[in-house]
């Protein structure tokens, strides 16, 4: 079994990590919980590494703290990269990786919407499938709220050789060629819009769980406390 590791903002909240906390405790085997970053009151991991993210840019911090996970040895060599608000709706024995699309397709979608054609996340993406297409790579779209399968000697590695990257996931998905599940991505950021009972996978935007029809889906499917909340 794989290592879990949350990377978390210094000034996380614990609702949604607690249920995303959850949900794992539920529907998925693991070897410890580790927490990089900030760690909200309530919660106590297997391992705890206070880290202050470096950069100013949000990707610049999950890149800082990717990097120094990948140098902890006492993690296993393969982990699942998680967020607060991801949270695994149904027991998995067997996850792969996941991408929704193409770059091109994401960028595309995200273009019939005039203010999001020139968002920084819209930036972020050009310049990845740029990128990647000038070292000739694939271009899948690996930016899905979804747990990441990496390896952490390979992590560290492409960190050193593309530090400025801004989307650690597809670069990282793409250049080692981990392949994996199409998937539509997840995350419901409507607080009106209720989830499928059959859902395997969710995330919801930042906010008050009890304010969505999601965050309420996921509240009464994880009504327990699990073994981390204190």
């Amino acid at each position: 079994m794989n290592d879990i590791v949350y990377i978390l903002k210094e000034d996380v909240t614990a609702e949604e990590l607690k249920y995303s906390i959850r949900s794992v405790c539920k529907n998925f085997k693991f070897r410890k919980l580790w927490i990089y970053g900030g760690k909200p009151e309530g919660i106590e991991p297997d391992e705890y590494v206070k880290f202050r993210q470096k950069g100013n840019m949000p990707w610049e911090k999950v890149i800082s703290t990717i990097y120094e996970v990948s140098k902890n040895k006492d993690i296993t060599e393969d982990f699942w990269l998680f967020n607060d608000d991801f949270y695994i709706m149904q027991p998995v024995e067997d996850m792969p990786n996941f991408y929704d699309r193409t770059l091109h397709r994401r960028i595309q979608a995200i273009e019939k919407n005039r203010m999001g054609s020139r968002s920084l996340y819209t930036l972020q993406l050009r310049r990845t499938r740029e990128a990647l297409q000038s070292e000739g790579y694939k271009t899948f779209n690996y930016e899905v709220h979804m747990p990441m399968l990496i390896n952490r000697r390979k992590a560290k590695a492409l960190i050193e050789k593309y530090p400025k990257m801004t989307m650690f996931r597809s670069t990282y998905g793409n250049v080692y060629n981990i392949g994996g599940e199409q998937h539509k991505d997840v995350k419901i950021a409507r607080t009106d819009l209720e989830p499928s009972e059959a859902c395997d996978f969710l995330s919801t935007a930042d906010g008050d769980l009890s304010e969505s029809a999601v965050g309420r889906f996921i509240m009464e499917r994880f009504p327990e406390p699990c073994r981390y909340e204190v």
